[in-house]
């Protein structure tokens, strides 16, 4: 990439892995270069799960100085995005009181209860747009409330959503950005304020509640001290879109009423991109969330994505020589077709190290033969999938009455062409894929919306459909999918009746 006047960095945070990317708008088009690329994983540490933000701060100063170095020290922005849900206590000082939690922790087990009861589950979705989730900022706050920890909360003097947190740390501006609010069911979907309601009935603290920033504002710039240690300039800070599905979807190539999008990472969210929430008793009764976007709803079902598919390369990596990905597709191609059907939505596959333990207790809890071989396990988590954006799309097509023609698919999901095909055969749906690094290019197209590049909210679209080669798959075999779709819902229905 040249050196021009005017390049935006990118700091996207995932559950997995981080990555930190240069984007120059030039002639109409977004040009990105991976300036670094890091691990991310969380931290057991005397019977908690933790992030590792001291680790992730590094690695974001690291980079920083690596473009430095590169010779792109004048930036005319810097935005962060992240995973949803978590995030971390400030001190009345500002200064960090601990690690933020990770989402899967075991803290927040049992939570639903006090919370069905204070609240109750329909009401929570008709203010928050989402059904209860154990995961959520909310759930992990009344946890913290509950246990011998709880401590923490009456120490604390403001509550930063993670993207939230680096930025305040990069430009000393407290305040939580509208999208990565959404995740935390604390905030009302319709007016974009914290919920009064929901904070009192569960005695959570309103004071440590800060303002709630649009997307696509500039806060602040990079601190002197950090500018001098990484030798950028005090560049804009931008709040982009925080929450990494919202950034995702800004820069989905195709939208419309007969367009479905899916973005597939260490998460799953299918969906499509509304003007208002849907919080009707079937949206809620099917499982849907409406997560808030820029300028938009997005109307979504939240499931596994490639967790269970990531882990599991890591586990045949550790047993043996380094296993590719491309190994894995490989391997599974070769396998037999629906061997076995998964639920890849059970509670058993919720903390999956490794995934085949929890697969086989699956397989044999559901009356399905146990002994599998890898490559037949591999295809059955891609086609678990696949069977799972099935499900969600027959629902979309009954609760929003769109006529539903096509899927763009975005994020990591989108470079595995088996899985791709997969998802065009069981849905039955084109399936337009790319681009892998929508988070990142949603994150700088955002900055450049926020500075003044783009006009408006609906070029980004249009800029990122004329910058990145996008994939089609059609329909080829669709009626094997249709024929096992039956077995596949039987096992759904065991599934959901496990304990």
């Amino acid at each position: 990439m040249s050196k021009p006047g005017r390049v935006y960095l990118a700091i996207d945070l995932g559950a997995s892995s981080g990555r930190a990317v240069l984007g120059l708008l030039e002639g109409g088009k977004l040009k990105m270069e991976e300036a670094n690329r890091f691990p991310n994983s969380p931290a057991p540490l005397g019977g908690r799960l933790y992030w590792d933000f001291l680790s992730l701060w590094n690695h974001v100063l690291s980079s920083m100085r690596l473009c430095a170095g590169r010779g792109y020290s004048r930036l005319s922005g810097i935005g962060v995005d992240t995973w949803g849900v978590d995030y971390g206590l400030l001190g009345a000082d500002g200064k960090l009181l601990g690690n933020p939690i990770c989402y899967r922790d075991s803290l927040t087990e049992g939570v639903e209860r006090p919370i069905r009861s204070a609240v109750g589950e329909r009401e929570l979705y008709r203010l928050t747009g989402s059904p209860l989730m154990r995961i959520s900022t909310l759930s992990q706050l009344v946890a913290l409330r509950n246990s011998p920890s709880a401590g923490m909360l009456r120490l604390s003097k403001t509550l930063l959503m993670m993207p939230d947190l680096f930025r305040y740390f990069l430009s000393g501006h407290k305040a939580v950005e509208l999208t990565a609010a959404g995740t935390s069911q604390l905030a009302n979907v319709r007016s974009g304020r914290w919920c009064s309601r929901i904070l009192q009935k569960l005695h959570l603290p309103r004071r440590i509640m800060p303002e709630i920033v649009k997307p696509a504002t500039v806060v602040g710039r990079l601190s002197p001290e950090l500018a001098r240690r990484t030798g950028l300039n005090r560049a804009p800070v931008v709040a982009v879109v925080g929450h990494d599905t919202a950034s995702a979807a800004c820069a989905v190539p195709l939208a419309g009423p007969d367009c479905a999008f899916l973005s597939c990472g260490t998460w799953s969210v299918f969906g499509v991109i509304h003007d208002s929430p849907i919080t009707t008793d079937e949206a809620f009764s099917r499982g849907f969330a409406n997560i808030l976007g820029l300028e938009s709803v997005l109307f979504v079902k939240i499931g596994m994505g490639l967790y269970l598919f990531e882990n599991l390369g890591r586990v045949l990596a550790s047993r043996a020589r380094k296993t590719t990905y491309a190994e894995m597709i490989e391997g599974a191609s070769h396998a037999k077709p629906f061997a076995c059907l998964l639920d890849v939505n059970s509670p058993l596959f919720f903390v999956a190290e490794d995934p085949e333990p929890c697969l086989q207790e699956f397989l044999r809890r559901t009356g399905q033969k146990v002994s599998q071989s890898t490559g037949s396990i591999i295809r059955s988590l891609l086609e678990g999938l696949a069977w799972s954006y099935r499900a969600a799309t027959d629902d979309l097509t009954a609760l929003t009455g769109r006529d539903l023609t096509r899927i763009s698919l975005v994020g990591g999901g989108s470079r595995n062409k088996m899985l791709c095909q997969m998802v065009a055969d069981a849905t039955g749906l084109e399936v337009v894929a790319g681009p892998a690094e929508a988070t990142a290019a949603g994150n700088l197209a955002v900055q450049a919306l926020a500075t003044g590049q783009l006009r408006k909210a609906a070029d980004i679209r249009e800029l990122i459909k004329g910058s990145f080669r996008l994939t089609t798959y059609r329909p080829e075999s669709t009626a094997s999918w249709d024929k096992n779709f039956t077995r596949y819902l039987e096992i759904l229905d065991k599934s959901r009746r496990l304990k």
